[in-house]
């Protein structure tokens, strides 16, 4: 375990803004950390927060605080039926490597969300999604550490609070709990998901697809679409697609016949906010030294290299006001701005 006054968090954040954290406490053994933290009740009384890759995250500022980051690798099998093998992953794992490692034993589902930035803990976090699927529709349990009693819990997925972009560890237990390990499961029937354009139009009409495939193609559109952030700072999807209630839609599809929406089942409308944005012809504009990529304009990078969180803070709020102006809708930060 590794404890570090004033540690600079540029690498710990792929914006790669040059802040300083008060203190970073890393720990790559849970049972170690859960010992020195049943003994150090009093730091999280203290403003104190959990980072994984910092792919969704923006400094603005020094952190006067703690940071907690788990660095726990441990994977493996801990049941199987007929249908499903349950895998569980520690919190630390980089999440791209865990969708590969599955594929490896044989349990399928993840693939669509292949190249998603971040660990395994803030999967659940952050209930990830792309190409139709979420997090949410493989948790089985995720186990955390308690920080009211101090204890290891275990709360089932029924209990998570899963909803787009959100569950109970974004909520009810914000603050409150560190996720040690998360259990998935997976099918061990290799049905594709190709509900989505972009990987239907990847393939051949007729071609014989499986899970290696569809992991093949989401990346290949992901690199094709999506900056690297180990190239140009950035946090993936800056904003989250906006939900709006039928009555509201009704009346933006008479005004914007061409709008991008999914129709949900509950008689909402999800819209593409993206393409919203490209519609405010916001492709390529830059602030300072932050700018909407050129190619997805989803994304805010950190152009000059140099960009403060500020500056990126501004663009995003130039990029609400536009897009609210035109549609008259809030666009809402997928990224945590602190």
């Amino acid at each position: 375990m590794k404890d570090i006054r004033n540690y600079c968090l540029k690498e710990h954040n792929t914006f790669k803004i040059d802040v300083l954290a008060d203190r970073f406490i890393s720990f790559d053994d849970s049972s170690e950390f859960i010992q020195f933290a049943q003994g150090n009740n009093a730091l999280f009384n203290n403003k104190f927060l959990i980072t994984g890759e910092g792919s969704n995250l923006l400094f603005t500022k020094d952190f006067n605080g703690t940071i907690i980051h788990p660095e726990t690798k441990a994977i493996g099998v801990v049941r199987e039926s007929s249908d499903y093998i349950y895998i569980k992953a520690e919190a630390g794992i980089n999440w791209d490597d865990f969708v590969a490692d599955t594929i490896s034993r044989g349990g399928f589902g993840l693939e669509n969300l292949s190249l998603i930035p971040g660990t395994v803990g803030a999967s659940v976090v952050q209930n990830i999604g792309a190409y139709g699927a979420e997090a949410a529709d493989f948790v089985d349990s995720v186990d955390y550490f308690c920080l009211s009693d101090f204890k290891v819990k275990t709360i089932s997925k029924n209990d998570c609070d899963f909803a787009y972009r959100n569950s109970i560890f974004k909520n009810e237990l914000k603050g409150k709990a560190i996720v040690l390990s998360v259990v998935y499961r997976l099918s061990k029937n290799a049905v594709c998901n190709t509900s989505y354009a972009d990987i239907q139009n990847y393939f051949k009409a007729g071609e014989e697809l499986n899970p290696s495939k569809i992991r093949k193609a989401v990346i290949d559109i992901r690199e094709n679409k999506l900056p690297d952030h180990k190239k140009i700072g950035n946090a993936g999807s800056f904003f989250k697609n906006p939900i709006i209630e039928k009555q509201q839609f009704v009346e933006l599809i008479k005004k914007c016949p061409d709008l991008r929406y999914y129709e949900l089942p509950d008689d909402r409308y999800k819209l593409a906010a993206g393409w919203m944005i490209d519609q405010c012809n916001l492709k390529g504009y830059e602030h300072k030294g932050a700018a909407i990529h050129e190619n997805q304009a989803l994304v805010l990078i950190n152009k000059s290299g140099k960009t403060t969180g500020d500056e990126v803070s501004e663009l995003a709020e130039i990029v609400h006001a536009k897009v609210f102006q035109k549609y008259g809708v809030e666009l809402e930060p997928e990224v945590i701005i602190l």
